[in-house]
C-alpha cells in the first residue's frame, strides 16, 4: 500500500518562521536566468508539481525524509521569492518503498493526473533504473538522488539527471585514491547483491591496483548479519570498503568492531551522517568515512546550514543538501527553459552550470551524467559544528578528488 505525503513546501511545517529565502537564495547559486513561457495545460497560478519518488520506507527509508527536508526548504524559499512566472513549486510526494514497480507507477500517476512537470528521489539503484526508464518513456526530466547504477544512463538518455551520487565506478575510483593516499595494501570488501553493489564490484575490478592483496564478499541487499562474510577477512586489514553495500552500512560496521577488526579507515557510501553516528555513537569517530558532493567544509554551504537550523531547528548535512540543491537546479533550470514545461526543463538541464554548495558548478553532458565535479570524503569527530550547536558530532575532511570527468557508460 502505497503512502501519500502530497502537499506544498509551506504546509510541512518544516519551517518556524517564513521569508527567510533571501539571504540563503542568494548563496545558493545562480538563481537568476532567462524567464521562460508559460508551459503545460494548466492555469497559470496553478502550483508546479515535482513529483517526489521518495523511499519513505524499506531499506532506503533513513534517505527519504532527509531529502525531503532539503528540497521542501528549497521549494520554500524560491515561492517566499515569488516562484517560477508567479507559481508556487509543488513537492508531490509519494512512498515508493524503494520497490521499482511502485516507483514506476508512482511516477506514472504524477505525470499523468498532476502534470508533473520533474520527479525526484530515486535513491535505491533498482528503482532508479526503472523509474529512469519510465522518465525516458514519458519525457519527464528524472533528478537521481543516490542512485548511482552505471546502467541507468546511456548516451540516448535525455530525461535523467544524477545530482548527488555519481556512478559506481567514479565512487569507487574515489576509493581507489584513499588506497593510494594511504599506501594501504591489504583491502576488504563487502558488496550488496542489487544494481550499485554489483557495479561496485565491476569498478573495483577495474580500477583497485592490480598489485593489493583484496578480500570481497557479495551479501544480499537486505542483510543485517556481517559477522559470517567480516570472520572471513584478514586480521591486519588496511581498509573495508562497505560503500558498496549502502543499506548494511551501519550493521557492518558495528559487527566489524564486534570481531575485532581494526582497519584503519572504513569507507561508506553517500549516507546521512546523523543515521550514521545514531546507529553507532560515538566510535564513529574511529576511521568510519563517507563520501559527498555538498561542501560542507566552504563558507556557503555553513551559512546556509546555521539559517536553516535557524529556521527549523533541524540539522543540515551533505543529505539535507542535496535535496537543497536539487531543488534550486530545478527552480534554476525552469527559469531557463524556454517554457515552464518538461522538455523546456529537460533542454535546459544540459546547458546549465549552476553554481552552488558543492565542491563544483553543476554540469551536465547531453546523456544527464555529472561532469567535473569532486567527491570529498569525510569522518568524524565528537563535538558539535558551529552551525548546528544542539549536534554531537562534527565533519572532518580526511579526501578530496580531482576534478572527475563524466563517466563514459559505452565502456561499461
Amino acid at each position: 500500500m502505497t503512502k501519500d505525503i502530497t502537499n506544498t513546501s509551506s504546509r510541512r511545517q518544516f519551517l518556524k518562521t517564513t521569508g527567510a529565502g533571501a539571504g540563503v537564495t542568494a548563496l545558493a547559486g545562480c538563481l537568476v536566468g532567462d524567464d521562460g513561457g508559460d508551459g503545460g495545460d494548466g492555469d497559470s497560478e496553478e502550483s508546479i508539481v515535482v513529483a517526489g519518488l521518495q523511499p519513505y520506507s524499506g531499506p532506503f527509508a533513513l534517505y527519504g525524509d532527509t531529502l525531503t527536508l532539503g528540497i521542501e526548504y528549497a521549494f520554500q524559499e524560491v515561492n517566499d521569492e515569488g516562484g517560477i512566472e508567479g507559481r508556487e513549486l509543488e513537492h508531490s510526494a509519494t512512498d515508493t518503498e524503494s520497490d521499482p514497480g511502485e516507483a514506476a507507477s508512482i511516477l506514472t500517476s504524477k505525470v499523468e493526473s498532476e502534470d508533473a512537470v520533474a520527479a525526484v528521489g530515486p535513491v535505491s539503484s533498482d528503482v532508479g533504473v526503472t523509474a529512469s526508464q519510465t522518465a525516458e518513456d514519458l519525457s519527464v526530466p528524472l533528478f537521481l538522488h543516490a542512485a548511482g547504477d552505471i546502467s541507468i544512463l546511456d548516451q540516448d538518455s535525455r530525461y535523467t539527471f544524477r545530482t548527488a551520487l555519481p556512478p559506481a565506478p567514479a565512487f569507487i575510483q574515489g576509493v581507489a585514491g584513499i588506497i593510494e593516499d594511504r599506501g594501504f595494501d591489504t583491502v576488504g570488501a563487502i558488496n550488496g547483491d542489487y544494481a550499485w553493489g554489483v557495479a561496485a564490484e565491476t569498478a573495483i575490478s577495474r580500477v583497485f591496483p592490480d598489485d593489493l592483496d583484496l578480500t570481497e564478499a557479495m551479501a544480499p541487499v537486505g542483510e543485517s548479519d556481517f559477522v559470517p562474510y567480516l570472520r572471513d577477512m584478514p586480521d591486519d586489514l588496511d581498509i573495508l570498503v562497505g560503500s558498496g553495500h549502502p543499506p548494511g552500512l551501519n550493521d557492518m560496521y558495528r559487527q566489524m568492531l564486534e570481531v575485532d577488526l581494526e582497519p584503519e579507515v572504513f569507507t561508506a557510501a553517500v549516507s546521512p551522517p546523523e543515521s550514521n553516528y545514531g546507529a553507532i555513537g560515538d566510535d564513529v569517530a574511529e576511521g568510519f568515512m563517507f563520501g559527498h558532493l555538498p561542501d560542507v567544509y566552504s563558507d556557503e554551504y555553513q551559512e546556509v546550514a546555521q539559517q536553516f537550523y535557524e529556521d527549523t531547528g533541524e540539522y543540515f548535512g551533505p543529505t539535507q543538501a542535496v535535496g537543497y540543491v536539487t531543488g534550486h537546479l530545478i527552480a534554476e533550470g525552469l527559469r531557463q527553459a524556454d517554457e515552464i514545461s518538461r522538455e523546456g526543463l529537460s533542454d535546459a538541464m544540459r546547458e546549465i552550470e549552476f553554481d552552488t554548495i558543492y565542491a563544483n558548478p553543476i554540469q551536465y553532458t547531453e546523456w544527464g551524467e555529472l561532469d567535473q565535479y569532486q567527491l570529498i570524503w569525510s569522518g568524524f569527530e565528537i563535538e558539535a559544528p558551529d552551525y548546528y550547536p544542539d549536534g554531537d558530532f562534527d565533519l572532518t575532511e580526511e579526501f578530496r578528488t580531482d576534478v572527475l570527468d563524466a563517466v563514459d557508460p559505452s565502456e561499461y
